[in-house]
């Protein structure tokens, strides 16, 4: 069994979604008048971004947030590099965590981002 959809209340679902879109190649495969969207990676994972119901304000627990393993050191600097040239905001500087190389910055809503790698035995 694998974890393999998320739903992510956000603000504003068109700028979250062309975050996603842009630097972490989601693609966007429905979309409701309504600003529901749902976009799906190259593995079949689902990340459902819903608009927030009038009125409510977005709180997420402190410390919550989305994460993208990826498959080298070298792609963790590539997309800090590509991210930060971007001007998006990092939360927490590239570095080791834990056995990790890993950085934390902000999709817009704001949604906290991780990206690692850790090598594998």
């Amino acid at each position: 069994m694998h974890l393999n959809h998320l739903d992510l209340p956000v603000p504003e679902t068109t700028r979250t979604r062309e975050f996603f879109e842009q630097y972490f190649a989601l693609r966007s495969v429905f979309a409701r008048a309504d600003g529901l969207t749902v976009l799906i990676d190259e593995a079949g994972f689902a990340l459902t971004l819903s608009p927030l119901p009038d009125g409510e304000r977005l709180s997420y627990p402190t410390g919550f947030h989305v994460g993208f393993n990826l498959d080298s050191e070298h792609a963790v600097l590539q997309k800090h590099a590509q991210l930060a040239a971007a001007g998006v905001a990092m939360v927490r500087p590239l570095g080791e965590l834990g056995g990790a190389l890993t950085f934390q910055c902000l999709a817009p809503g704001p949604v906290l981002v991780e990206v690692a790698w850790r090598e594998r035995d």
